[in-house]
């Protein structure tokens, strides 16, 4: 068996092991099931709709989150389309868990969960630790309902950090979290 080969096996079981933690009956897995459906693109277009309506002062913040979210779409659905990777065979793709696709890598609750847990307690810092709790619950969603492998969390997390950057250095985002710091 080649190394790559061995990674697919591990990831497999690592995932499949993370998806079998809860029941299919469990309170708990129905809690993931409901809860990912904010981390889907639709939900967020009525999130940034309503938070452009009522905060006149955020309109910057709004826009910059809408640019992202409509920028992102196009490298995940790219990679997506180019790789084919059908999501796992043992999937929850019952309600809630929104499965818009066949393909899983990358993972596009991850992606968004990523530039959301980066963007948002900049733009609204008193809530920041709500947006990082928010970002692990949707990561941990897509694994624990098995519509995702482990490397379509990581390789959605990677993608978000690169487009950020990249948006940064192109200067289509006001700040980011490094210009904070220093």
């Amino acid at each position: 068996m080649t190394s790559i080969e061995e990674i697919k096996k591990l990831d497999y079981e690592l995932t499949l092991k993370i998806a079998s933690l809860l029941s299919v009956d469990s309170s708990v897995r129905k809690f993931f099931q409901i809860a990912t459906i904010s981390g889907t693109f639709i939900f967020w277009g009525i999130i940034l709709t309503i938070w452009y309506a009522v905060s006149p002062n955020s309109r910057n913040e709004v826009n910059s989150m809408l640019g992202v979210s409509l920028i992102m779409l196009l490298p995940v659905f790219g990679i997506k389309q180019s790789i084919r990777r059908n999501r796992p065979d043992f999937k929850d793709d019952r309600f809630g868990s929104v499965a818009f696709d066949v393909y899983s890598f990358p993972s596009g609750h991850a992606t968004r969960s990523a530039y959301v847990m980066i963007l948002m307690p900049i733009y609204t810092p008193t809530f920041a630790i709500f947006w990082i709790f928010w970002g692990l619950l949707m990561i941990t969603s897509r694994l624990i309902l098995g519509v995702h492998y482990i490397s379509d969390i990581i390789g959605g997390i990677i993608l978000s950090s690169v487009c950020l950057g990249i948006m940064y250095l192109m200067g289509w985002l006001p700040i980011i979290p490094w210009t904070i710091i220093s």
